[in-house]
């Protein structure tokens, strides 16, 4: 029998792996590590971005029964994939899963945070154009706004048409990229004092990426000092917030901008998929048939902008009174993680104007 160590937060896991013959342990994402691989032996790894897939928290991999390693995200960063292949262990992530989710986030962060955006086209600057910031420009798009758009690593196109300098004096600037600390374009701490220097007063930025792209001490500086107005969905301490950081912000919440019930579900069945690929089993369970009726499509918002038909289909300042009630000279990681454990899954909008 197959043995599965998995993650207590991933979503319907017992809807997908209830059919076949597996043994499954859950335990909490951050406590998987090297003593509960010698305790279970599992077969398999089935985690999100909280459990590090290191060599530093995994230990040596050689002699253990380890083959498989699926993560229900988009992002990879917490993957060492080089210490993975050294071990011949497949790894799969669910690339996509969350696109339209983050991307709704995104227009619902824009409209609630700048009444003034409803009523007049805006220029969004886009930062990283794969899945997720792909999906935002077709939603700007349909809105009417202009698109600026910078990726480094594609083709120019429609979307991918401006340079990064051109993108910092977009009216709303949105990152998407991954966690990088190499290479010719490292994200890591790409947005510095450098750069917070170029963009205009009254810059809304936004960066539902990851945390650590952004320094903490000259991102406040630049909110005190350029007016500028801030929504993040992750933190450079994450899970810890600063009381400064955390007082600065125009919109926080706790990395919740892909948690929606289709988003959610999907990365499950992603890694799944792959599981029973690697391990030549039946795929079961399928995706559409764990979801209930989807009142909320888009083309309703667009054609009703108003912020009362918004909270409708997402409530983001509900999120945001969340995290506030919880913020005691910041925001600690237990309080953090359970907001995330807890949360209340929303809907993603049916994208029906293409």
């Amino acid at each position: 029998m197959l043995t599965v160590l998995a993650d207590e937060n991933i979503a319907n896991l017992d809807d997908y792996l209830a059919h076949h013959p597996i043994k499954v342990i859950k335990m909490a994402g951050r406590a998987i590590n090297h003593q509960s691989l010698a305790d279970h032996r599992p077969d398999a790894l089935f985690i999100r971005s909280v459990t590090q897939v290191t060599a530093e928290n995994l230990g040596d991999l050689k002699g253990t029964p380890l083959k498989f390693v699926g993560s229900a995200t988009i992002g990879t960063d917490h993957v060492d994939s080089t210490y993975l292949a050294e071990h011949q262990i497949s790894f799969t992530n669910a690339a996509g899963c969350s696109k339209h989710s983050v991307a709704q986030y995104v227009v619902t962060a824009i409209l609630n945070t700048c009444l003034q955006f409803n009523q007049k086209p805006i220029k969004l600057g886009i930062i990283g154009l794969g899945n997720i910031g792909s999906t935002l420009a077709h939603y700007a798009d349909q809105l009417g706004w202009q698109i600026a758009g910078f990726d480094p690593f594609l083709r120019a196109s429609k979307i991918n048409n401006a340079s990064f300098e051109e993108v910092m004096t977009a009216d709303v600037i949105s990152i998407h990229t991954p966690l990088t600390h190499s290479g010719a374009h490292p994200t890591y701490r790409m947005f510095n004092a450098q750069i917070f220097e170029k963009l205009r007063p009254n810059t809304l930025l936004i960066n539902s990426a990851r945390g650590e792209i952004i320094e903490e001490e000259a991102l406040i500086d630049a909110i005190n000092h350029k007016n500028l107005q801030v929504v993040l969905d992750v933190f450079p301490d994450e899970p810890t917030i600063s009381a400064p950081l955390f007082d600065a912000l125009s919109i926080a919440t706790p990395h919740i901008a892909g948690y929606t019930l289709e988003g959610k579900i999907r990365g499950t069945d992603m890694i799944y998929q792959a599981f029973c690929r690697k391990f030549d089993l039946p795929i079961i369970q399928r995706f559409d048939a764990l979801l209930p009726p989807n009142p909320y499509h888009f083309s309703k918002l667009l054609s009703d902008q108003t912020l009362e038909n918004l909270r409708q289909f997402y409530d983001i300042d509900a999120d945001y009174h969340d995290l506030r009630a919880v913020n005691q000279a910041g925001v600690s990681g237990a309080d953090f993680d359970a907001l995330r454990k807890h949360y209340r899954l929303r809907r993603e909008w049916i994208f029906d104007c293409e």
